[in-house]
């Protein structure tokens, strides 16, 4: 899947920050890469807090500025 071109969702918001691919994400959050293929191409693309957990420490070790409006619905 190619980025997304408007960032409307949480998860959709969030890998567009990383600049990660699908496969670099999942394996850095310790997920399958079929789940942050179908995050994104959620609908409503909402984040859990588990994985907002990993999340916020993923981007604290790569120095991405990532803040509560990005993982949160209705920016």
């Amino acid at each position: 899947m190619s980025r997304p071109q408007e960032c409307s969702t949480p998860w959709q918001r969030v890998y567009a920050k990383f600049g990660l691919t699908q496969s670099q994400l999942a394996k850095s959050l310790g997920r399958h890469k079929s789940k942050i293929s179908r995050a994104l191409k959620d609908e409503k693309g909402l984040i859990s807090g588990r994985d907002q957990e990993a999340l916020f420490s993923l981007a604290k070790s790569l120095k991405v500025n990532l803040s509560p409006e990005d993982v949160t619905p209705g920016r």
